[in-house]
């Protein structure tokens, strides 16, 4: 049996052996430390300034501090509403929904407006000026404030997390249904948070942003109120995990929220960039990827279905001309003229120039790219529709789809190019602002909307006397119509009036497509381009030199 006194002689007999044990440790500690430091100094600048700025805020001390508070609350209460039961009963969901509840609130009211605010409060206090002549570009702002919103959802969930926990252990409630609602719960706050960047960037007057602010409180309030029912629905309901469709469907879900969330990225990123970049192409790109996610999405589901109902294809059509109508919107109130540095990359050859021009900037190639677009998700449907005739797979009649795609386009080339014209005029006394954009576009909707209402209603004395002639500018009326097997007589004649105004329209908008097609690339300047030259020579790795035949 050892003595300790003799270990504790041996020990101070080698008085070396701990300094070596310490000075290994404090060498360890040393080369963390630094590697913790480069990769701070990797992280996103503004994400370091949004973590101090927010976590050090008080409206963040706050809602943390009555989070954990809201949380210690229910757990008392809860286990003591339960009682003696809380050892055999199901009581789980119950627990689990009334956690949800107190982290749903920061996650879906509190961060997002949070991100707003940090925004929209720099470019009040024109402190953004500061950041935008620094080297970060603008998509590494708006990925830093995404990141603090991140950074402040961890923080709340990691304080909800040990009770999240806690309902695990009660009965009727898994772990993969706690950890569904929470996922989708996080990426909601996510989407929501980057969609008031997105609102933040397009706004610039104060009073603006005090309306958009209300607006956004409300539109939040719904959007909570909207998870809870949601949590509620999908804890009462018995989810299927082991069902191959709900997977299927989450993929598909999933493929969509990507997409959408590049495009407010970019969009948001391309409202913070100076006005001679090229804003459009990244866009148009991505809206162009979100069609054809859509359409094998759907085209995939009714082709492994094997109905026979084509309502699902003109349900597609109908879906595809409000996504083009939308953004169609904001690509044709784009400036018209197109700023030297765009031009130095516009495409040279035949086929680039054939393919390639529709990305550019520009109101009417804007126009053209979402007709043309449409043109192209109608004529697949149509492909479809006339291969499910040949495998004997349609009970619709013949013309049913075709008609909802004519409609829809004729509607886009009607409504587009005449809110094209309205703003290339309106830009030669005034600048086109985003708002501007989407406000021409409802007055023409609204405008065709209300007043072949209003007549309708009047001449009939209020009496609903059916679809008429009259709703040939009204889109909502014309389109539920022709969303039927047996759509009214009057539609017909409808399609083809609207056909031909669509013609017309399109014609008006032609020289202006001409004009913008016409342009070529231009030579950057020889300041620009021994400037780019040392750029890349910078960027270009070392070559070695070889000194010897052996090198």
């Amino acid at each position: 049996m050892s003595n300790p006194e003799s270990t504790t002689d041996h020990l101070a007999a080698q008085p070396g052996t701990l300094g070596v044990r310490r000075g290994v440790f404090a060498d360890g500690f040393a080369r963390f430390e630094s590697l913790l430091a480069k990769l701070g100094d990797r992280l996103n600048p503004i994400l370091v300034k949004e973590a101090r700025q927010a976590l050090k805020s008080r409206q963040f001390t706050i809602t943390f501090i009555l989070v954990l508070a809201a949380g210690w609350c229910w757990s008392i209460v809860g286990v003591a509403w339960m009682g003696p039961g809380v050892y055999w009963a199901a009581d789980g969901p119950s627990m689990f929904y009334g956690y949800f509840l107190i982290l749903a609130f920061p996650l879906v009211v509190i961060v997002p407006f949070g991100a707003y605010r940090s925004l929209a409060g720099e470019r009040e206090d024109r402190t953004y000026e500061l950041l935008s002549i620094t080297t970060l570009r603008p998509r590494q702002i708006v990925g830093g404030k995404v990141a603090g919103a991140v950074l402040q959802m961890l923080v709340y969930l990691s304080a909800i997390s040990p009770c999240l926990a806690f309902t695990y252990l009660l009965r009727g409630l898994d772990i993969l249904t706690i950890a569904m609602i929470i996922l989708y719960l996080f990426f909601g706050s996510l989407g929501l948070s980057l969609f008031c960047l997105l609102l933040a960037t397009a706004i610039n007057e104060k009073y603006q942003q005090v309306a958009i602010s209300v607006g956004l409180v409300f539109g939040l309030g719904y959007a909570f109120l909207g998870a809870c029912i949601a949590a509620g629905t999908m804890l009462s309901w018995n989810v299927g995990f082991d069902d191959r469709a709900f997977w299927i469907l989450n993929a598909a879900l999933l493929t969509q929220y990507i997409s959408y969330f590049t495009l407010f990225y970019l969009a948001a990123a391309a409202q913070l960039s100076f006005v001679g970049s090229n804003r459009s192409t990244p866009l148009r790109i991505t809206t162009l990827a979100q069609q054809a996610l859509f359409l094998a999405w759907i085209g995939g589901a009714w082709l492994a279905s094997g109905s026979t109902d084509t309502d699902p294809l003109a349900g597609a059509a109908l879906i595809v001309g409000l996504h083009w109508f939308v953004m169609g919107v904001f690509m044709t109130g784009e400036p018209s003229r197109i700023s030297p540095r765009v031009m130095r990359d516009l495409p040279q050859s035949f086929l680039g120039r054939a393919f390639f021009t529709w990305f550019n900037p520009g109101p009417a190639s804007g126009y053209l790219f979402a007709i043309t677009n449409f043109l192209g998700a109608a004529a697949l449907i149509l492909t479809a529709l006339a291969w499910s005739r040949t495998q004997g797979r349609s009970s619709a009649p013949l013309l049913y789809v075709p008609l909802m795609c004519g409609l829809c386009l004729s509607y886009l080339a009607v409504y587009l190019g005449l809110g094209r014209i309205i703003l290339a005029r309106l830009a030669r006394y005034m600048h086109i602002t985003v708002a501007s954009r989407v406000l021409i576009h409802v007055l023409l909707v609204f405008v065709g909307t209300v007043v072949p209402l209003t007549i309708h209603m009047t001449l009939l004395g209020f009496r609903n006397e059916g679809y008429t002639l009259l709703q040939v500018t009204n889109p909502f009326w014309t389109l539920s119509e022709a969303f039927s097997y047996t759509p009214p007589h009057e539609i017909w004649t409808v399609a083809v009036v609207l056909g031909v105004v669509g013609l017309i329209v399109f014609a008006l908008n032609l020289p202006a497509v001409a004009e913008e097609v016409r342009l070529v690339r231009i030579a950057a300047p020889q300041r620009v381009a021994e400037e780019d030259a040392e750029i890349a020579a910078a960027h270009a790795p070392a070559v070695p030199l070889k000194t010897s035949p052996w090198d």
